[in-house]
This record gives structure tokens, C-alpha cells and sequence, in this order.
């Protein structure tokens, strides 16, 4: 709706005419209503999806550490479920349910790798199925997946932490970029526009002094900073996350904070 908006504004027919919004305002308007909840559902999800990873391992002990005790998978699984993971208690409720309704262990493990929709719970169900289908020792089986799982965890967490200098190198080049941009429109041009005031329109040989719109100025300022918000967001939440989709909700807070900017400075 707001690109909408911004299309019949910037060809001169605004469908809504307020003074203070310019056309490129829908624009951003539309980008903020497009990023904005998804970048913030998103960021909710993998916040779950971490809180779960780090309790698994834990779960996986407990069922390692039962079955050693002589009791069976079902019995190991639904033991361990009554303790206190976080949020991988209701995914784990949710698993002994299905297992109480006769559903084979092998299909509640894929379900429940396909509710935490993580490659590396995936894979564990997988590995998990096939170790219990071969037969041997189940405790070993459970205790080298939660090896495995703390291992993808520290690497994670190594990795999250050697990128987050360089995430935190581009916000801070985005925040210097707009401060040179809120200078020079503040000394450089505030000065040219004086001058035209009184030489608009005047020659200088064969230089005629052109007459600036300081709201095409400003336009073409908030373009500048638009897009290198929005960009340095995506980019800067892909090298801390590793996901593209874990740059929208920064991309979503620096357009808004260039936007804010822009109608509170310029």
C-alpha cells in the first residue's frame, strides 16, 4: 500500500497529500512495514532455536545416564522429559506424547526434528535412528550425540564471536557516514544556500549560478543513507549470524534510525 502511495507521489498525483511526508517517505515506509516483522519473527525464532540447542545436549546426557541404569529408550525419553529444559520441554512433552500413542521412537525423533527445523537436530535424529536400528549401546549412542552437539555449539559461539568485530565495524562506518552527511548539509550546502539567495540566476562568465532545491538536496542525502542502512544492516547481521535473514531486524533499526534522523536534523 505504501509503495503504492509512493508511486503515485513521486509522478505527481499523491493519492494522500500531507505536507510534511514526501514521496520518498512511502518508500521507506514500505520497507520498514516489509522488514520490520519479519526481521523481528525471525530474530524471536532463532532465539528459541538457540535456547533449545543449548538445553539438548543436557537432555541427551540424562538419556544416556538412564539408559546405563537399564532402562528403555521410552522409559529413559520420558524421564528425562520431566526435568527443566526451557523451551525444549515442551518439544520433549510433546515427543512422549507421541511415543504414548504408539508411534514409533524413530518417527517421534524425525518430527521432532522437523518442529526445531535445525540442520543439526535433524542430522541427530537421523544419526540416532540408525544407531538404535543397528543395535549396541544406546548410552554411548546418546553420549557421543551430545559430544557432537556441544562441539557444533562451541564452534557456533566461536564464530559468532570473531564476526561480531567486523558486524560491529560497519554500524560503526554507517554512524560515521551519516555524522559527514549531517556536516556537510550543515556547513557546506546551509553556506551555497545563502549564497543563491543572492546570486541565483546570475552568470560568471560562462557560469550561471543554478538555483538548488534544498529538498531535492535533502532527497538525494536520505537515498545516500537509505541505502547504506538497509545494506549495511542485511550485511552486517549475515557475518554475525551467517544467515542473510539474520541482518533484517538491524537492516530494519538503522533505516529507521536514518529516517528519524532525517526528519529531526534536516
Amino acid at each position: 500500500m505504501f509503495f503504492v502511495f509512493g508511486f503515485f507521489a513521486f509522478i505527481g498525483h499523491p493519492i494522500i497529500n500531507v505536507g510534511f511526508i514526501q514521496p520518498i517517505d512511502y518508500l521507506v515506509f514500505g520497507v520498514l512495514g516489509c522488514i520490520g516483522p519479519l526481521g523481528f519473527y525471525n530474530s524471536m525464532k532463532q532465539k528459541l532455536k538457540r535456547e533449545i540447542m543449548d538445553k539438548l545436549p543436557d537432555f541427551l546426557r540424562d538419556i544416556a545416564n538412564s539408559s546405563a541404569s537399564g532402562m528403555t529408550i521410552y522409559d529413559s525419553i520420558q524421564s528425562a522429559s520431566e526435568g527443566d529444559y526451557g523451551q525444549l520441554t515442551k518439544e520433549l512433552k510433546m515427543t512422549v506424547a507421541q511415543l504414548s500413542w504408539g508411534i514409533p521412537i524413530d518417527e517421534a525423533l524425525t518430527n521432532f526434528g522437523e518442529r526445531v527445523n535445525t540442520n543439526e537436530v535433524k542430522r541427530l535424529a537421523i544419526t540416532i535412528n540408525k544407531a538404535l536400528e543397528i543395535g549396541g549401546n544406546t548410552s554411548a549412542v546418546f553420549n557421543a550425540a551430545a559430544k557432537e552437539l556441544d562441539q557444533i555449539r562451541r564452534v557456533e559461539q566461536q564464530r559468532r564471536t570473531e564476526m561480531s568485530m567486523y558486524s560491529i565495524v560497519i554500524f560503526i562506518s554507517f554512524f560515521v557516514f551519516l555524522a559527514v552527511i549531517l556536516v556537510i548539509n550543515g556547513t557546506i550546502f546551509q553556506a551555497i544556500y545563502a549564497l543563491q539567495g543572492k546570486m541565483a540566476g546570475k552568470a560568471i562568465g560562462n557560469i550561471r549560478i543554478a538555483n538548488i532545491d534544498p529538498s531535492e538536496v535533502k532527497t538525494m542525502f536520505f537515498t545516500f543513507v537509505f541505502v547504506q542502512s538497509l545494506g549495511g544492516g542485511l550485511l552486517g547481521g549475515f557475518m554475525m549470524e551467517g544467515r542473510l535473514s539474520g541482518g533484517i531486524r538491524q537492516a530494519f533499526v538503522l533505516v529507521l534510525i536514518s529516517f528519524l534522523t532525517f526528519k529531526i536534523l534536516f
